[in-house]
């Protein structure tokens, strides 16, 4: 069981960090290049980029585990018809979000509080950003069958070839041809375009367990209500985490300028820990929905654990050599000393417990893919959305520090982390005494 699951998880793992470069890649160029207005217009629009499409991303694990399943059973046709519902609903959903938070993106930006100098740049490149909305989703929906299927390799060359050609392209669109964060946005564009057509492309592969055409992109009412049933507790809970971050990020544009620079910069290294966190999730998500498909719950128990201790090894290796070496990496990211300094601030209140986000992401996922997404949400509503907003509300009335909004992640994480544990062993005790 061990050595499947790691050839699973490796792609898994690289695509997460070819994905981070994606943004990371954006910042390290404006860091250097440009200054830190620009990186703060970066920093306050990327929650509001991510609560557009967060419903989406996690309506795509609705995809991944309705197709799991139907592998599981030895579906083809029915994992057909998930597939091309998934299409239909992510090009309908995502055109539309794109048209609105681009009408909208101003009107969002001073709601958020944030500072009037950072506003023009933030709406540049949040316009430029959205119009890959519907490429971003498609390419979800789409990597998120694959992971189903048990190809986690295709996604990750995809991203491969695709993060470089990022890089490049931040390099010629602010070097050679300097067009500011409209020239980091475009970059990301394109490159995001090119990842869902490639994906796309791979998905027309004849011998490949999984076969898209575009004749059959439709809505089958039955199906989407399926996809829906895990997907949308899964989306509802991305946003209403991407709506308690933009509630941290009110919190922090008071603080000003180098303030929402700093964390912007912090959430930039923080991917390099979350993104593999996630990987793992959507491994367990990936792995209990092929195995509930086939009624093996003791399967799932043993290998939800052993990728929970896989995760703790990974995510402490990760944030320890980010806390024995912080000048160094954020200084990667923003040549500001001042900034550097708040964001290293921030960075040693979190990233000691970073460890317990990997109970949310392994027993979430595990949870998920056996089909309790509304228990997974219920528990990441309840500590990462209500009470991650109240002890905003009270620790910036008492306290009033970045300190003190940064130690808000750690107590959160570490009440949902309890929750887990003891819904993942109450289920998988009551599945496993069946047997």
């Amino acid at each position: 069981m061990i050595g499947p699951l790691i050839l699973f998880m490796l792609p898994l793992l690289g695509n997460g960090i070819f994905q981070q470069l994606y943004n990371t890649v954006d910042f390290i160029f404006i860091g250097n290049i440009l200054n830190k207005t620009a990186a703060a217009a970066v920093g306050a629009s990327s929650a509001l980029i991510y609560c557009t499409i967060g419903v989406f991303l996690g309506i795509s694990v609705g995809t991944s585990v309705a197709i799991s399943h139907a592998f599981g059973a030895d579906d083809p046709e029915n994992a057909d018809k998930v597939l091309h519902t998934s299409a239909a609903f992510g090009i309908i959903g995502g055109i539309l979000l794109a048209v609105i938070a681009i009408i909208f993106a101003p009107q969002i930006l001073h709601l958020l509080n944030t500072p009037e100098n950072v506003i023009p740049e933030a709406v540049i490149y949040m316009r430029i950003y959205m119009v890959s909305v519907p490429a971003i989703v498609l390419y979800n929906m789409f990597s998120a069958a694959e992971y189903a299927v048990g190809d986690s390799g295709t996604p990750f060359k995809i991203l491969v070839i695709c993060g470089f050609l990022n890089v490049a392209l931040d390099a010629l669109f602010l070097i050679v041809i300097p067009m500011g964060v409209a020239g980091v946005a475009l970059a990301t564009l394109i490159s995001q375009m090119l990842s869902a057509v490639l994906l796309i492309l791979s998905l027309r592969r004849k011998d490949g367990p999984l076969f898209f055409r575009l004749s059959a992109v439709a809505i089958d009412k039955a199906v989407l209500k399926r996809i829906l049933r895990i997907g949308l507790p899964a989306g509802i809970q991305t946003l209403l985490i991407t709506v308690s971050n933009i509630v941290v990020q009110y919190y922090i544009n008071g603080f000003g300028e180098v303030a929402v620079a700093a964390f912007a910069t912090y959430y930039k290294v923080e991917n390099f820990v979350y993104l593999p966190l996630l990987a793992f999730g959507q491994a367990a998500t990936t792995f209990s929905g092929q195995n509930a498909g086939a009624d093996q719950f003791i399967r799932i128990r043993k290998g939800s654990n052993i990728l929970l201790v896989l995760c703790m090894a990974v995510t402490i290796a990760i944030a320890g050599f980010i806390l024995l070496f912080p000048e160094m990496v954020f200084g990667w990211f923003m040549q500001d000393t001042e900034v550097v300094r708040c964001t290293i601030v921030i960075a040693m209140v979190s990233f000691p417990f970073y460890w317990l986000y990997s109970f949310l992401e392994v027993y979430g996922g595990a949870l998920r893919g056996m089909g309790y997404a509304i228990t997974a949400m219920l528990i990441t509503i309840g500590n990462i959305c209500v009470s991650r907003i109240v002890l905003l509300n009270v620790f910036s009335d008492w306290i009033g520090t970045l300190r003190s909004i940064a130690s808000v992640y750690p107590i959160t994480w570490g009440g949902a982390a309890v929750c887990f544990i003891v819904a993942f062993f109450l289920i998988m005790h009551r599945k496993t005494k069946k047997r």
